[in-house]
């Protein structure tokens, strides 16, 4: 997650929301359909100003809820969606608002409620797996907390999978920049994935980077320590660092744990 970059060039702007949001936010606001994008067996639909690219699981098979990370749009996941289609997965990728030609402009709580709306509209009888990449990771921990709160209104996810997951928003700025913490108390966009951490009680898989520079792996290694899950791994892959967790010896490692909850 390629955020706070820029984050020492002075204490003013952190009361300044919008510039904060700028920094954590770099979305990619281009709508591109899927069928230009590569993804041709996927629909585009638009809710309340909320763009989603979504493809059916075929019988017997999960849908995976992806929650993108900060950098970029939905065109450039459409590998990673392309690979899970291939193998039989649903997808069900939202843009955050300011993403993909979705409207509005991001914030945690636009975020957190437009992805809130999307979970609870899913049939309560789909298997879903939440994947959550790098500031997505963020996400989905957020959505555990509607999940359990407002469990009349969805399904109980089947379960989460975290690419490079982050304890908080001021925990990765404290780790990029020692000696920040005064400024952080202006903050407004904190993330705090460890407050929803005890959610954590559905298989869990966490993949790290042992060479993470935006996010200590040391991070993913607290939340996977402190979820309660009695089903649960850690991929630690050497030598990865924060964009380059999907390869040959780790994609195995997520297929099989997909394929467990069909």
């Amino acid at each position: 997650m390629a955020l706070l970059i820029g984050l020492l060039t002075g204490g003013a702007w952190l009361s300044l929301g919008a510039i904060e949001r700028a920094i954590i936010y770099p979305f990619d606001a281009t709508r591109v359909p899927p069928a230009t994008a590569g993804a041709p067996n996927m629909q585009e639909v638009e809710r309340a100003g909320l763009i989603t690219w979504q493809a059916a699981a075929n019988p017997g098979h999960p849908t995976i809820f992806y929650l993108h990370g900060n950098a970029g749009n939905l065109a450039d996941r459409t590998g990673r969606f392309s690979r899970f289609m291939a193998r039989g997965y649903g997808v069900i990728a939202p843009a955050y608002p300011g993403s993909s030609g979705s409207a509005g402009s991001p914030s945690q709580e636009g975020i957190s409620q437009a992805i809130r709306d999307i979970w609870h509209d899913l049939p309560r009888d789909a298997r879903v797996v939440i994947y959550g990449e790098s500031l997505g990771t963020g996400v989905a921990m957020q959505l555990l907390g509607s999940v359990v709160t407002d469990a009349e209104k969805g399904l109980a996810p089947a379960g989460v999978i975290l690419e490079a997951p982050f304890t908080s928003v001021r925990d990765v700025a404290s780790a990029l920049y020692p000696g920040i913490e005064p400024l952080l108390d202006h903050l407004t966009q904190e993330w705090d994935s460890m407050a929803w951490a005890a959610n954590l009680t559905m298989p869990l898989l966490v993949v790290h980077g042992q060479n993470d520079k935006m996010i200590p792996p040391a991070q993913g290694r607290a939340l996977f320590n402190a979820a309660p899950s009695a089903d649960k791994r850690f991929l630690h892959v050497p030598g990865a660092g924060h964009t380059d967790l999907w390869r040959s010896d780790t994609l195995p490692v997520f297929w099989n744990f997909i394929d467990r909850i069909k």
